[in-house]
């Protein structure tokens, strides 16, 4: 990592993030969550990370709750767990275990290792669900931008073995019955600002990148019928509705479950906004439906 290539990115999430134009989520807590902050885990080198658990605390004991395991967004350049809790704690509100994790960033790591950050922290959460009272026949997945990219390869991963050779790590053990994904930041590789200049600092130039040229598209066989049912978010002010768009369209011409639910035009309604806005009605709407498309994948 050269100071050259970390001044690009400073400056390209700096823009990311000033394009935004929304004040910081409140960090307070929410009456029935009770909280389980920066626990440790490691992934398969060695390297401390953390995550957070949101736990119901309104259930009668000895229920068992569903588990929703939420990856952060950030361009894959920056963002933090942090910027999530408030959108965790309501959705941990509805009954879910929570589960928040971190991961590296670029460039101090490539894509492969973020990957590995993810299935690791994923399989650590397996192994914390001893400690609650969990159904672990329902395990879902939330993540808005970046973070969707991530976990819509995690997903694959589980069936694709072609698709963890060329990453280069193992997949995670968990199973998902479905994801609710928001604002994905999908295509990494077209001719624009992300492809042009933020992938050749996402997957390197080396014999791992020519191995994973191929799987950068999310619409190769290898991921698309390898993953969940879907469901999709995006608005007008989305910077990458089109993203959304377009993999849903792919979705429904391979005939893969999906539901795309697009808020509209209101200006509002930013990249995200469901996580970074966690407060407005729009945001609690999105999920209320996220909950109700998990409840219909039991």
């Amino acid at each position: 990592m050269g100071k050259l290539e970390s001044a690009i990115l400073h400056l390209a999430y700096k823009g990311m993030v000033r394009s935004f134009h929304h004040e910081p989520p409140s960090d307070d807590p929410i009456e029935g969550v009770r909280e389980h902050r920066n626990i440790e885990y490691s992934n398969r080198t060695g390297k401390k990370l953390t995550m957070d658990i949101f736990e119901p605390s309104f259930l009668p004991k000895g229920e068992e709750m569903p588990v929703a395991i939420n990856i952060h967004g950030g361009g894959l350049i920056g963002g933090s767990k942090e910027s999530s809790r408030r959108f965790c704690r309501k959705l941990a509100r509805k009954g879910y275990l929570v589960c928040s994790l971190e991961y590296r960033i670029v460039p101090n790591v490539r894509v492969y290792e973020q990957f590995d950050d993810v299935c690791a922290g994923m399989d650590c959460v397996g192994r914390k669900l001893v400690d609650f009272d969990v159904d672990i026949t329902r395990i879902y997945m939330v993540a808005e931008s970046a973070g969707a990219y991530l976990a819509l390869y995690a997903a694959a991963m589980t069936k694709s073995e072609e698709l963890q050779k060329a990453i280069g790590y193992a997949p995670t053990r968990l199973r998902f019955k479905a994801m609710g994904l928001m604002g994905g930041m999908f295509y990494t590789t077209r001719p624009d600002k992300i492809g042009i200049f933020l992938a050749p600092h996402f997957y390197g130039n080396d014999s791992k990148s020519k191995a994973m040229a191929k799987y950068t598209n999310p619409e190769n066989p290898e991921i698309i019928y390898n993953i969940p049912p879907v469901y999709l978010i995006t608005s007008k002010a989305d910077m990458v509705e089109r993203y959304t768009l377009d993999f849903a369209g792919e979705l429904g011409n391979k005939g893969i479950e999906h539901k795309l639910r697009h808020m509209g035009s209101d200006k509002k309604l930013i990249h995200a906004f469901p996580v970074l806005l966690p407060d407005y009605p729009e945001s609690e709407r999105v999920i209320d439906e996220i909950d109700a498309w998990f409840k219909e994948h039991k």
